[in-house]
């Protein structure tokens, strides 16, 4: 391939997922406050203090988040300023920022990050036009915008070098808007081999293949992928995309939290990528399958269509997965810095109460998750939690996947996989991001297979079951990458 090619879908490639987020990075005049249990607030009371904080609107959690408020600054107030006003109220058990969240990062097969205009990518790898020689003089053919719409890559152009993504906003047929649900297609009876199940070398490392003839999962059981979104019309998805049984916002695949609708359409890749790995449905004579290949996937964006969304949205995602049943929960994304995030910790230790299991990416700073800058929420210490470190075809530890002994649990496959993509499309992938979404298929293939058992006992399982691996020694709790065979067959 050549070097303006090679360029072009590496940048492509990382488009579909941006870079952690930098320490202490926050949304400028954002507040999320969790009030005191029986704290007094009536109306004279928190007029008063929105009023010393410099508060102009406040969003109110209900359900499950009953106590917290999202709170929206004037523009010459300071957070912390307003942090200071509300904890010295004594009405407030705490305050924090909003922090931003991002997907991580997709990096190259060959170990190279590819310098992107505008973006302090630390280690990055200049891009040398053809002919250059690295001298200059060299230029760059235009590059297309991932999705119609949105500068991104920064400096693409829209002339008609697009990817086609089906209802995206400007395409005929649905200006303006995203594609509506499909009815799902009709299961496939008897099931018909996938033809491009040689292409996930994954699912032969965690011998799901073999897994399968035991348990192929229950549709039943709901995983939700809290992403980017879902191409919930994908052709090796839909049949598996879960449907709510009492949609009130017309949610009835799962919910946007961007747009704050039910259309959580996939305007980035990331999303159906994990996604796929999750789920993809299996034998239905379509490209590939997911770990677990009868499911439904429940999809939830929270992340924009370039990567990015807050802590508040996170926990909205969250809640509405545990409040609508989903029992694994899928998360590829995170931050840096972020350790007081007390909203999220807490939002997670909430799906611990409902018995529901958080996986979780454990970053791509081949960083060490145990020290001073770790990612969040992989480094949490919830009891429900699974961090995931990535391997490759070598079952060597992937470069750029953090680790941890003490903090990392188990590994999974992350380099170059093979997924579903929108539009009926299908991409290889690297990231923890990728490594992440194989741990929470298999954790729905196991507990669907034991659904007496609680998050507890799938977890155990799916730590004591791992295939040891000398590159994992030291750098995870167990030292070993999932296997799913060994999982279903555990006996006490």
């Amino acid at each position: 391939m050549g070097i303006v090619k090679t360029a072009i879908v590496v940048m492509l490639a990382l488009s579909t997922g941006v870079l952690s987020a930098a320490a202490s990075e926050y949304k400028q005049n954002e507040i999320i406050v969790k009030y005191k249990d029986g704290a007094v607030r009536n109306r004279l009371v928190m007029n008063s203090l929105y009023s010393v904080s410099g508060v102009t609107q406040v969003k109110r959690y209900k359900g499950i988040m009953k106590g917290f408020e999202q709170l929206i600054l004037q523009d010459n107030v300071k957070v912390q300023d307003a942090i200071y006003e509300l904890q010295r109220s004594g009405l407030v058990e705490y305050a924090q920022p909003n922090y931003i969240l991002r997907a991580y990062p997709i990096r190259t097969n060959e170990g190279e990050i590819p310098c992107i205009p505008g973006y302090e990518i630390p280690g990055c790898t200049p891009i040398v036009p053809p002919g250059d020689g690295g001298g200059g003089g060299g230029e760059m053919p235009p590059i297309p915008c991932l999705i119609p719409g949105i500068p991104f890559p920064p400096g693409c152009t829209d002339d008609g070098g697009s990817l086609p993504i089906p209802g995206q906003p400007g395409q005929p047929g649905n200006p303006g808007g995203r594609p509506e649900v499909l009815p799902p297609p009709a299961e496939v009876n008897p099931p018909v081999a996938d033809p491009d199940i040689a292409k996930t070398y994954g699912m032969t490392k965690i011998s799901a293949i073999e897994a399968w003839k035991l348990h192929r999962g229950d549709k039943a059981f709901v995983v939700a992928d809290i992403d980017t979104g879902i191409d919930y019309n994908h052709e090796d998805l839909a049949f598996n995309i879960w449907r709510n049984p009492n949609p009130t916002q017309n949610d009835v695949v799962g919910f946007d939290f961007v747009h704050n609708d039910g259309l959580p359409y996939d305007d980035n890749q990331h999303g159906t990528h994990t996604t796929g790995s999750i789920g993809a449905v299996g034998g239905n004579g379509k490209a590939i399958s997911g770990v677990v290949q009868n499911v439904s996937i429940m999809g939830l964006k929270f992340l924009s269509g370039e990567g990015s969304g807050t802590t508040a949205d996170a926990i909205r995602a969250i809640d509405y997965a545990v409040e609508h049943g989903a029992k694994v929960l899928s998360n590829s994304w995170g931050g840096k810095g972020d350790d007081d995030n007390k909203a999220l910790y807490a939002a997670i230790e909430r799906a611990k109460e409902k018995d529901v299991l958080f996986i979780a990416a454990a970053g791509n700073d081949g960083t060490d998750n145990d020290g001073k800058d770790p990612a969040y929420p992989a480094a949490f210490d919830n009891d429900n939690l699974i961090a995931v470190a990535a391997t490759d075809e070598k079952d060597s530890m992937a470069f750029f996947s953090n680790y941890g002994k003490k903090t990392t649990h188990l590994a999974a496959p992350g380099v170059n996989i093979y997924s579903t993509t929108p539009g009926n499309k299908y991409a290889s992938f690297s990231g923890t991001s990728m490594a992440c979404p194989h741990v929470a298929g298999a954790a729905a293939l196991l507990w669907s297979k034991n659904p007496t058992w609680n998050y507890k006992k799938v977890k155990k399982v799916l730590m004591e079951t791992v295939d040891v691996l000398p590159a994992l020694q030291g750098k995870t709790v167990t030292g070993g990458r999932i296997n799913v065979l060994k999982a279903l067959r555990y006996t006490e």
